[in-house]
């Protein structure tokens, strides 16, 4: 198997009489999504990547694409992600300026809603599978500052369903 483009060809043969069987076939790509590296941080700590950091990064895209989106939320969140009950991630979503990146806000930039979620927990709640009010009912959830405002980043979620 071989790539030439947006092609991949491949040769097909019977393994126990090794007879091609099939041979100058290929598959024509429409679409080729290279894999996102990840973002390096020049910091003294080590930086680990979570599986949530995907929910961010498509956070991004969303709000790249459709900037609209801003103006319904207009906040500052941060979101402190947890693994085994200790803060591993710190992610900023500053959706006044369409900024999110990992780490504490930027000088100047006070946050309005801060959101303490365990990691898991986070990809169920951006996939769906976990109600926003039901988490925080269960202490799931945290959130300081201000709660109304959190409940507009629904409207970022239901984009992401589309």
């Amino acid at each position: 198997m071989w790539r030439e483009g947006n092609r991949i060809h491949f040769k097909t043969t019977v393994s126990e009489t090794n007879n091609t069987v099939l041979s100058g076939a290929y598959m024509e790509l429409h679409e080729i999504r290279m894999p996102v590296k990840p973002h390096v941080l020049l910091c003294s700590g080590k930086v680990e990547e979570l599986p949530s950091d995907a929910v961010f990064h498509g956070m991004k895209e969303r709000i790249e694409s459709n900037p609209s989106l801003l103006k319904s939320i207009n906040g500052v969140f941060v979101y402190h992600i947890t693994k085994s009950g200790k803060v591993t991630s710190t992610w900023t979503a500053d959706l006044k300026t369409g900024k999110i990146y990992r780490g504490e806000p930027e000088k100047g930039i006070k946050a309005d809603t801060t959101l303490t979620i365990d990691d898991s927990d986070m990809i169920d709640l951006a996939l769906g599978k976990l109600n926003p009010q039901m988490a925080f009912m269960k202490g799931k959830l945290k959130i300081k500052g201000n709660i109304m405002l959190a409940q507009k980043l629904k409207a970022l979620n239901t984009e992401s369903k589309l």
